[in-house]
Order: structure tokens, then sequence, then C-alpha cells
């Protein structure tokens, strides 16, 4: 299996790996294949680093999420695989792709090219975990997957909406699911805005999403009710769609577990319910591609929040290896349009 014309457009990063006295301690280094040495079977998972945070400056943001893929994919790789005694299958296999080469690009471009990635990847039926970068990423991964599905289902895990308008320089880490939302080329069926902050989203907003006919729930009625009866709430609304996208914005979490953010939220979530929903979402044999976006490690304190987004990572993959997906499963691609 080759994928040259996408290991082009991508750049390993400089990774090292410590030794190791016991050859029984596996640790998801030992899965990941560069993209450039994947010569056997289409991949089940594959890894695709996104360094940029130009959405983010558009927005106001404060930058440095540029940082955050090679961050994240360095204390990914010194997780242990396993859990409990259970350890990840020798079997299982993950294309890393490195980082997208964004050097001098524009956002426009660069949104081009992810996408363009995140579709070859995709097509040859891999299950994409994409680390950002700012939450403008979420754009072009919804393009990608909205192409090649007739129902697309999107949960994003978000203190804020991100649904403003597009600035004079265009699209920003604040406007992804407008821009999708309005895009007449993208079938989404479904948008679900789960964990949204008071104090965080404006009301023209929340009634722009809603009107619409997608969901909000806010974080407090998620309180309300429990996260158990919300999420299977969201499940039963994505049961439909024959592909679904999970964004993990990390400033959903309260800055005391994730202060190294793009914009920190003092309230949020706690990382074992962002875990449940992690789980819980991703699977979903039609869950085909989950972002985590927006850790800024130039803020953060003693890694904590890289650390926790290596943590998701692993979670999403071990969920991902672990997700039985047969003939049975509703998901049906359709071809994808012009990508390029």
């Amino acid at each position: 299996m080759h994928l040259r014309d996408i290991a082009q457009l991508c750049v390993s990063p400089a990774v090292a790996v410590p030794p190791r006295l016991e050859v029984e301690d596996r640790r998801f280094e030992d899965y990941l294949m560069p993209l450039a040495e994947w010569t056997s079977s289409p991949p089940r998972i594959a890894l695709v680093g996104v360094p940029q945070d130009i959405g983010v400056a558009r927005n106001g943001g404060r930058r440095g999420a540029a940082a955050a893929p090679a961050a994240i994919r360095a204390a990914l790789g010194k997780l242990a695989a396993s859990i409990g005694e259970v350890i990840l299958s020798p079997e299982v296999s993950i294309c890393d792709c490195g980082l997208v080469r964004t050097d001098g690009l524009p956002l426009e471009e660069i949104h081009q090219r992810q996408e363009y990635i995140v579709g070859r990847l995709l097509d040859v039926g891999a299950n994409v975990l994409v680390l950002g970068g700012g939450h403008d990423t979420a754009l072009p991964n919804g393009r990608a997957l909205g192409k090649r599905v007739e129902r697309l289902g999107i949960v994003n895990v978000d203190a804020h909406l991100d649904v403003r308008i597009l600035t004079d320089d265009g699209s920003h880490s604040g406007s992804p699911f407008r821009e999708l939302i309005e895009d007449a080329a993208c079938p989404l069926e479904v948008l679900i805005e789960f964990g949204t902050q008071r104090f965080s989203a404006s009301a023209h907003h929340v009634r722009y999403v809603r009107e619409h006919g997608y969901i909000v729930w806010m974080l407090d009625d998620i309180r309300r009710c429990s996260l158990e009866v919300a999420l299977a709430d969201v499940e039963l609304r994505l049961a439909e769609c024959d592909g679904i996208m999970l964004s993990l914005d990390v400033d959903a979490l309260a800055s005391a577990y994730a202060p190294g953010v793009s914009a920190p939220a003092g309230d949020g979530f706690q990382p074992a319910e962002v875990a449940a929903i992690i789980e819980r979402i991703a699977s979903m044999p039609q869950c085909r591609l989950v972002d985590i976006v927006e850790v800024n490690p130039s803020v953060d304190a003693d890694e904590r929040t890289v650390r926790l987004a290596a943590y998701f990572a692993a979670l999403t993959m071990w969920t991902f290896a672990h997700r039985r997906d047969d003939a049975s499963s509703p998901i049906h691609f359709r071809p994808a349009s012009d990508d390029h």
C-alpha cells in the first residue's frame, strides 16, 4: 500500500526514543510506523499533525498552538500501550504521517493540503486522528469526510460554538462550523455543540445554530441531566449518520486541568468526562475522524495540557483499535468529489 502522494506533503518530526530495559514494556512509540515506511495493507489508524495557528491569530487568540502536534506526538510515544493487563495487539500498526508541511503557506492553502491528506487516508479505509493547531483544523477535516458520505455528523466538544463570521482575512479558529453549516456541498446532517459554557457563547450564535436545525448542549444542561443521559441523546441523534467526526477543543476542560490552551476557561469538563465522551463517540463504527485542537505548549504548566492531549490521543487510537467494524457497519462511502 503506497501513499507517496501524501508522504511528500508531510515531514516526520524528530522524536528521541530513550532505550528500554524490558522488551515487553511496549509504548505507543512501538506502534507508530512512519508514513514513508508504510508498505503493508491499508492502515486502520492514521495520525496526522497540522502545525499552524494562523487561524488562532486571525481570531485574536494567543499564538503557540503550531507547536502542539509535535509536542503531543512526543508525549504520546512515551505512554504505555496497555490498560491494566490488556496490551495493544502487536498486530496493530498506526500510520504516522508526521506533520503537514505548512511553512510559508497561507491558511487557505494549508487547509487544502490538509483536506487532501485526510481525504486520501479516509479513501484507503483509515480511521484518522488529527492533532492541531487551531480549531480551524476542523474545517478541512469536515469537508474531507463530508465529501465521502451522504449524512455527516459532527460532535464539537468545546467551550465555544465556533460559528463566528469570517474576518477580512477569511477563515479563522472561531469560524469552522459556520463554514461547514453554510457549505452547500457539505452534507451536514447533525451538528452537536457539546459542553458550551455560560458566558462563552453569544446568544445570537446559539440561535444561529438552533435555527439551522442543530443542537446545543450547554455544559450546565449536561450536568443537570448527567453526562450519561446527554451522551445517550447524542448517540441516538448520530445513529443515522454514515460518517461521524468528533472535534475536541481542549479548552472544553477547566483550566485547572488544561491551562495550556489558546483560550482557557475557568469552568469546564474534567478529564474523566472527556475520556467518556471519546470512548462513547469513537466506538461508533461510523466515527472515522477525530481531531484534538487548541493546545498551546508555550503557555502550558509542566506539560500538563500536552500530556492530557496525548492521553486523549492514546484513548482515541485504543478505541479505534478495539472497535468492531464489520460488514453490518453503516459506513458506505460515496465517490469523493475533487479533493485538490
